[in-house]
């Protein structure tokens, strides 16, 4: 549950970046303001709260400051740069290749099965990431290899959250996870950025709220979910899977307030994603069950 409301709240990143893309500002600021607020709103609430989660060794630093490096700068330079070079739809089809990357590296680093309810997740998960994104129309998607490399290169740096994460989860706190690497990624992002760019252009009050939703709600609480429920043992394959829902909400909203369409194959595919989050949730009885024969088989 924390996993897919994590998602849900990725899920409105999209439209939100429509609405501030209205006021002039750059998706690179946009990007860059979204990590200032966070890094900001949560260590203003560490540090008068429990400021001992901001103590870390050296060691710490730098496990987390590669999750900042590759899931939060790496990440937004790659999967902007394919949009650019590509389409949005395909930048989004590229990237939720990422529960692919999540579970090859799962199954190297974690031991984690390829079993045939999560194989079968996994195909039904891209498969209606492809529908959700493009509406199954191919004329949507612009090929070139430079672009498809980069999104390739965004769905990898996006897994490698959940990769990185579930690593270190048990050794230090959520919080301390998330600020630390929403700041080092912020480092990594200034020389890339011009974070003067946006006071030379009078932005309505209700720009600056919105980008301080998307840095408290889309990536404050919402990371805080995902790395907590990381925390209580979730598969990071299954984690990935679920985490797709993202796409779905972001779809639906897009209809909601853009009126864009969705039925035919874009709500063909959001069904397919909501059906592989059940059916890796019908997985978790299998190990259960194979257990119990496998004990089963030795006492007689």
């Amino acid at each position: 549950m924390m996993v897919a409301t994590a998602g849900i709240l990725w899920g409105t990143i999209g439209s939100q970046v429509k609405m501030l893309l209205n006021y002039q500002l750059s998706v690179q600021a946009i990007v860059l303001w979204r990590m200032v607020f966070a890094f900001i709103i949560l260590f203003s609430f560490i540090f008068f709260t429990n400021r001992k989660l901001l103590k870390v060794n050296m060691k710490g630093l730098i496990r987390i400051s590669l999750i900042g490096l590759f899931s939060q700068f790496f990440f937004n330079i790659l999967y902007f740069s394919a949009i650019q070079k590509t389409t949005i739809a395909t930048a989004a089809t590229l990237l939720y290749t990422a529960p692919i990357f999540i579970a090859i590296m799962a199954r190297i680093f974690y031991k984690e099965l390829f079993t045939p309810f999560k194989t079968v997740a996994l195909f039904l998960c891209i498969g209606g990431s492809f529908f959700a994104a493009t509406g199954g129309s191919m004329e949507t998607l612009k090929l070139n290899l430079p672009g498809v490399l980069m999104g390739l290169g965004a769905g990898f740096t996006f897994a490698l959250l959940t990769i990185l994460s579930k690593a270190i989860i048990n050794d230090y706190h959520q919080l301390t996870i998330i600020v630390y690497s929403i700041g080092f990624g912020l480092l990594f992002y200034l020389p890339f950025s011009h974070p003067l760019e946006i006071f030379q252009i009078n932005l309505a009050l209700k720009a600056w709220l919105l980008l301080g939703s998307i840095g408290l709600i889309s990536t404050v609480i919402a990371y805080g979910f995902y790395i907590t429920g990381l925390s209580y043992g979730i598969e990071a394959s299954k984690a990935g899977i679920v985490s797709t829902l993202e796409l779905v909400v972001s779809v639906i909203l897009s209809y909601l307030i853009f009126k864009e369409a969705l039925w035919g194959w874009k709500l063909a595919g959001i069904l397919m994603v909501v059906f592989s989050v059940v059916i890796v949730q019908v997985d978790k009885i299998l190990p259960v069950k194979n257990k119990l024969s496998g004990d089963e088989i030795v006492n007689s």
